[in-house]
Order: C-alpha cells, then structure tokens, then sequence
C-alpha cells in the first residue's frame, strides 16, 4: 500500500512542478507583448552600427608596394601576395593579391587594405 502512495505523491509533485513550468513560460511569454518590435524595414531604414564595427575589407591595388607585411602578421596566413622584382628599377610588382573572406576575422590596416564602414 505504500509504494502506491508514495506513487501518488511523486505523480502529485511532478504534475504541481509541471505546471509551474508552464506558468513561468507564459509569463515570459506575455511579457513579451508589451515590447516594441525590433524589426527595421531594411531599405528605407538603416541600423546604427557600433563604433568597433569593421566592416568590408576594400583592398587597393595601385597602393599596394608587396611589402607582404599583411601576410607576416595574419595570425592564418590568408592573404596571398604574388609579385615579381623588377630588376631594371629594383622594385617589386604586384601581380596578384587575395584574401579568402570566408575565414577572415582580422585583418592589419596597411596603406593598401582599407576597413570601410559600409554594410550593404
């Protein structure tokens, strides 16, 4: 007879928790109602961005001396500087650069890699 009780009383306090449960996240979800929505309307509205945000990655070719100095200081070697030494003039031409975006998380601001605070 006493393990049906204790049966009962477990059942009782499971049903009592889940209830509560079910309370809490209906409270959460009407107080939910009362806020203003976050939604913008994209085109005809901008958001604000932070001050550290970063931005797109604009690179500049004619500013760019093949220094590599990007290169010895990514932390993953991304960008990939091809260039040839000019012997007559003693100067480096760059004949290639580019960076893989989709593993970009930091980059050195040099003369010719510009962080533009542009989103679109």
């Amino acid at each position: 007879m006493f393990p049906m009780v204790t049966g009962f009383m477990n059942y009782g306090q499971q049903t009592i928790r889940a209830a509560r449960y079910i309370g809490q996240s209906f409270i959460i979800t009407l107080s939910h109602t009362n806020r203003l929505p976050v939604t913008i309307q994209y085109p005809y509205e901008k958001s604000i961005m932070s001050e550290r945000f970063r931005g797109r990655i604009h690179f500049e070719f004619d500013k760019c001396i093949a220094c590599e100095v990007c290169v010895r200081v990514c932390p993953i070697d991304l960008p990939v500087v091809d260039w040839r030494l000019e012997r007559d003039i003693q100067k480096k031409q760059l004949l290639n650069y580019s960076i893989d975006f989709g593993f970009v998380y930091f980059v050195v601001t040099v003369s010719s890699i510009v962080q533009q605070t542009v989103y679109q």
